[in-house]
């Protein structure tokens, strides 16, 4: 596990809070598409089937109590027959009315039992109306008579004939009680399912999002532990290391975690154990370089002086033959030891460059993964952005959800005693659309707070980048100044290599002094010369050396 990569941790950490998500959203919205057709069932299927049969049963009923009302008047009066005309029209209205909420009835969408019933229904409601038909011509007959005896005929015959048909309108009665009874079932039917799919929803939609929470801190436990387990502690305390190494101090000790050798720290340890300890043989080797400037002046003030006084004595030659020998043989000596110097400080110089180039490779690697890690956090601070603009869709759906809810609920509640279980469904679902905004709202808090704290972890690590790349041009200061001090020593190897050149003819001039003394001149002229130049080489190695002195005190290395 310690091998996977920050990136795919928070890639897949989040990508499973953004799947949950979905998920909830989805069964949210299946459970919203079960709930809208067990509601546009309950509206447009159960509630006008029951209104159309209350509606039937009332011109039934109205049809039937103008009949009885019409036997209340066994004898004709002008009143009498007034009042059949009334009924008569009334009876035709009732009749229309219970018409059309047949026709209403027949458009609907209907069972195989309810539709059974409803053949059933109209075979008997087709015999019921036929034997109706007659009683109502006979009706139209009564109020149309003016002579009593053949009223009292007809009136007759008009009570036998609404005796007869009674049967017949108890079984119609009886057919739109039971068709009322199914439809009545089937709404709370209809009601009970959707109560049913609301709390399965509920229940689901509950049961994810504890599993989601759960998944989440997870997670972002995971991921905060293996991210400081790869830093090797608390970002803030790494970039105060990082910043006293980079103003110079070598000295500090790092307290790693017990068994900690592959995190940032513990390999930042490493990396200042070693550039403490190349310090200290810079140092060691600029102290050297300074002790053999020092004696090269000195050898060259020397031979300057003996040039100067055989320059002097010139005409003491013959007898001075001896000492001038003693002195080029000095000056050879000198010149060896010289040479040993220059070589060993070009010996060391060369390490120095070579150590400095290694701490730049180090300071540019670490702010490589420096760069790496800022990129890798502020993708995750888009990644976040868009969770963000996930949950405003969810909440925007909960948003809906609550105004259908709202709607359904006015509805609900202008059905009346009919519509109170379609209210008490409207209400769960406006709770459940609340509760699920709260939820997102609450969610949506928390990634702000995981952007906002991106967004800083991300500007720290650029401030360290920064410091890093600081170091890094100070490192390349130091390597400029090891390539001057290189230069110097190549030119002193020269110089020494003409002073050996100036010995070998000194040597050759003194065998031949007796022969010819202005080639001894001319060779004291060239010596002369050369110590000139040795001079102002150590000269210039003694100021290259306390500027290299000077460079590595900047660092604290005991």
């Amino acid at each position: 596990m310690k091998n996977i990569r920050l990136s795919v941790m928070l890639y897949t950490g989040f990508s499973l809070v953004a799947l949950i998500a979905v998920l909830v959203g989805t069964i949210g919205l299946l459970g919203e598409r079960t709930m809208e057709h067990e509601i546009r069932v309950l509206g447009e299927v159960r509630m006008p089937a029951v209104l159309s049969l209350n509606e039937i049963d009332s011109a039934r009923q109205s049809i039937h109590a103008q009949t009885l009302e019409s036997l209340l008047f066994p004898q004709i009066t002008n009143n009498t027959l007034n009042h059949l005309k009334k009924l008569a029209e009334g009876q035709k209205s009732s009749w229309l009315r219970m018409d059309a909420a047949i026709k209403l009835y027949s458009d609907l969408p209907q069972s195989e039992e309810g539709g059974a019933l409803f053949r059933q229904f109209n075979q008997e409601y087709s015999q019921w109306k036929d034997q109706y038909r007659e009683l109502d011509s006979q009706m139209e007959r009564l109020s149309r008579t003016s002579d009593s005896t053949e009223y009292e005929t007809l009136f007759n015959v008009y009570r036998e004939q609404s005796l007869a048909i009674a049967p017949l309108t108890g079984a119609l009665s009886g057919d739109i009680a039971r068709m009322v009874e199914y439809n009545r079932n089937h709404t709370l039917q209809t009601v009970s399912d959707a109560d049913a799919s609301a709390v399965q929803s509920m229940i689901i939609l509950a049961t994810i999002m504890i599993l989601g929470f759960l998944v989440a801190l997870a997670c972002g436990w995971f991921i905060t532990r293996h991210t400081l387990r790869l830093l090797g502690g608390e970002p803030a305390e790494v970039m105060r290391i990082v910043d006293q190494v980079a103003e110079g101090d070598l000295t500090i000790a790092i307290k790693l975690r017990p068994g900690d050798s592959d995190s940032l720290l513990a390999r930042f340890d490493q990396m200042i154990v070693k550039i403490r300890r190349l310090m200290k043989e810079v140092s060691e080797a600029s102290l050297q370089v300074s002790a053999a400037a020092e004696e090269l002046s000195a050898s060259s003030a020397q031979t300057n002086a003996q040039v100067q006084l055989q320059q002097a004595e010139i005409t003491q030659v013959a007898t001075a033959m001896n000492q001038m020998t003693a002195t080029v043989l000095d000056v050879a000596s000198n010149a060896s030891a010289a040479a040993r110097a220059a070589q060993s400080a070009d010996s060391d110089t060369s390490a120095g460059m070579e150590a400095v180039s290694e701490v730049v490779q180090a300071i540019n690697n670490l702010a490589k993964e420096v760069e790496s890690i800022t990129g890798n956090i502020l993708k995750l601070v888009d990644d976040s952005k868009e969770i963000g603009g996930v949950l405003d869709v969810i909440q925007s759906i909960a948003e809906q959800t609550n105004l259908l809810a709202l709607n359904a609920a006015i509805e609900a509640a202008r059905a009346g005693d009919h519509g109170r279980g379609f209210a008490v469904v409207a209400d769960e679902v406006r709770s459940l659309a609340s509760r699920t905004q709260d939820s997102t709202e609450d969610i949506k808090d928390r990634i702000d707070r995981v952007q906002n704290s991106s967004a800083l972890a991300a500007n720290q690590m650029e401030e360290g980048q920064s410091l890093a790349l600081q170091t890094v041009e100070k490192a390349g200061l130091a390597g400029d100044a090891l390539k001057t001090i290189s230069a110097a020593v190549a030119s002193i190897n020269d110089m020494n290599a003409q002073i050996a050149t100036a010995a070998e003819e000194q040597s050759s001039v003194a065998e031949e002094i007796n022969r010819n003394v202005s080639n001894i001149t001319q060779a004291i002229d060239e010596t002369a010369t050369a110590a000139s130049q040795v001079t102002s080489a150590s000269q210039e190695l003694a100021v290259l050396s306390a500027s290299l002195q000077r460079n590595v005190q900047q660092f604290k290395i005991s």
